[in-house]
């Protein structure tokens, strides 16, 4: 036989200790108990200090310590051990088994031999009343439900029930089991809660893969997924996505399950080595209660995991546990990210809205800033703010973008049909100026439309810059080549403005309106915006302040220099039609020269 240590290894990778009772093991059980006559049969894994039963008929108890198993002697031999009476086998004489509930007389047990040769335990029949014989027929037949256990055994951990990479059970095996642990909830008043640990987040994950290569990512979830098996004792753990982990967790009320929460996220948020390099990346956990009153449909338990977790990531915190809202939350956020393609192809539901900005030196309206705005005929507006952050997420952005820039230019060649020289101010994403399809897409525009592209202009925020400035350097330049204008939005809220102001090609600075708002109450924003008013002038761009929502911060703002504006107090954004109605009045000052 083989060691001990291997013995116990091999039971835990297995992760069958500690599980919801299964079906086809019950099964054979019961026929066992009718095949050999006996009130109780038992499946019997021993484990370091007990013998736990996967399947039992006839016993009361879930599990009992080591020192009173029968079992445990059959651990040392390939034949079945049989015991008649055990009043008269001075090895189980004194056990509490006989002395005691059940006060068993009869045992008979066959071991379960792994195909390595490791003894996991034993199948058993076991009665109240002695026998006086167990015939060879009968060891052959006990034999034979040993084997029929090892095989059932051996297929949870076949391919389709195991993970090539961790060993562990896979996310089938998970959804099997979550059903059999509803079915087999404790009775002691805990409530059981599905767990999933995201042990590195898919951003760090092909980070860690792109600098080391996938076999160093590899190798990392396999040390992860130990070392949560370690945290969790003999607790089933299972690998249901790449870089995401499962288990059961019992606990009384949503407080004290919180409570190992953050016990768990503390231990595993400790650095793990792997191939001499610690990694520290954030776990985040995500839970959702099983078998309670309005608990989630066992179908729907992976993918309400997947939405506690990616909730929690979102906020930033370490877990969040799955509510009904959440999934609301969820829900509304998938459908609109469904309904943006029909909204691009249908008439009205996408429209542009327009704010004037204008001279702060003279109130001629100078430009527009081109904001999207969506009436959904189900959903009713939505705002840019919900869409647009879902949208970036996925290939969508770069749809949205397209539209609005077709749109844009549409309108702004009206404009220069009727004489009118307006700026028009695009808003951009990071991801728009991460490869050269914007750009492409401009130029190819340009060469359709009839429009001044210096009366185009491209605004990108600080932090769309910070991730590659190389690769967005190489297209705003390329764009200013074409002629368009370039404004840096939301100025003085990013990292690292005087380092970039003078790698950037940008024409115009557009102050953030947090600045704005709080004149004149707020000192250091004076004193900040007079700076940057300045800076912006001495880099040879103009300067914009947004957020302007009172005749005061106007004054001050043309007194300090600062070249346009826009905010409430201006005007709103409107539709182009209502657009023109409010440039009426001003028309004449804004004839282009013929």
């Amino acid at each position: 036989m083989r060691s001990e240590n291997e013995r116990l290894a091999a039971l835990r990778e297995l992760c069958l200790l500690d599980t919801p009772t299964d079906p086809a093991f019950d099964e054979m059980t019961l026929l066992a108990t009718h095949v050999f006559g006996t009130s109780m049969a038992l499946i019997s894994l021993v484990d370091d200090g007990r013998q736990w039963f996967k399947s039992r008929i006839g016993m009361a108890v879930r599990e009992t310590p080591r020192s009173q198993a029968f079992c445990a002697y059959a651990l040392h031999s390939v034949e079945p051990l049989i015991v008649l009476d055990t009043l008269l086998d001075p090895r189980f004489v004194d056990n509490p088994l006989v002395t005691g509930s059940p006060g068993l007389r009869f045992y008979a047990g066959a071991p379960l031999i792994t195909k390595e040769g490791l003894c996991l335990g034993t199948f058993c029949v076991l009665d109240a009343a002695p026998r006086t014989a167990f015939d060879a027929r009968q060891v052959t037949q006990l034999r034979h439900f040993a084997r029929l256990a090892m095989m059932r055994i051996e297929t949870l951990r076949s391919i389709g029930y195991a993970d090539t990479l961790t060993q562990l059970p896979n996310r089938t095996r998970f959804l099997e089991d979550v059903g059999l642990w509803i079915n087999d909830a404790p009775d002691d008043g805990r409530h059981l809660f599905a767990v999933a640990v995201d042990v590195c987040g898919p951003a760090y994950f092909q980070q860690m893969q792109s600098a080391f290569g996938a076999d160093h990512g590899d190798g990392f979830l396999q040390v992860a997924a130990r070392r949560l098996a370690h945290a969790l004792g003999p607790a089933p753990v299972y690998r249901i996505d790449t870089t995401v982990m499962a288990c059961v967790l019992a606990a009384e009320h949503e407080a004290a399950l919180e409570e190992q929460l953050r016990a768990l996220q503390a231990q595993l948020s400790q650095p793990c080595e792997y191939q001499g390099i610690p990694h520290a990346p954030a776990v985040t956990l995500g839970a959702v209660a099983l078998a309670m009153p309005d608990a989630t449909p066992m179908a729907d338990t992976a993918r309400v995991l997947g939405a506690a977790l990616a909730h929690a990531r979102t906020a930033h915190r370490p877990w969040a546990i799955y509510h009904p809202q959440l999934d609301a939350a969820q829900q509304r956020a998938f459908r609109i990210l469904a309904a943006i393609p029909g909204a691009l192809a249908a008439e009205g539901q996408l429209q542009l809205y327009y704010q004037p900005r204008i001279d702060l030196a003279d109130g001629v309206c100078t430009g527009v800033e081109a904001l999207l705005r969506w009436d959904h005929p189900e959903l009713g507006a939505i705002s840019p703010a919900e869409f647009i952050p879902l949208a970036e997420k996925t290939a969508l952005i770069g749809d949205i973008t397209a539209w609005v820039v077709r749109a844009a230019l549409a309108q702004a060649e009206i404009w220069h049909g009727a004489g009118l020289r307006l700026t028009v101010s695009l808003n951009v994403s990071a991801l728009d100026l991460a490869t050269a399809a914007f750009a492409d897409l401009l130029d190819r525009l340009l060469g359709q439309i009839r429009v001044d592209p210096a009366l185009i202009e491209i605004e990108f925020t600080e932090s769309a810059v910070a991730d590659d400035p190389v690769s967005v350097g190489v297209q705003l330049r390329r764009l200013r080549a074409l002629g368009l204008q370039i404004a840096i939005d939301d100025f003085g809220t990013g990292h690292s403005n005087f380092s970039y102001l003078k790698q950037i090609p940008a024409t115009t600075l557009k102050l953030d309106q947090s600045f704005v708002r709080t004149l004149p109450s707020d000192m250091h924003d004076v004193t900040i915006l007079c700076a940057m008013i300045r800076l912006g002038h001495e880099f040879g761009h103009r300067v914009v302040a947004e957020g302007i929502e009172t005749a005061q911060a106007y004054e001050l703002l043309a007194s300090w220099g600062c070249d346009e504006g826009q905010g409430y107090w201006i005007a709103r954004p409107m539709p182009a039609p209502q657009l023109t109605d409010w440039l009426a009045p001003a028309a004449q000052r804004l004839r282009a020269s013929s």
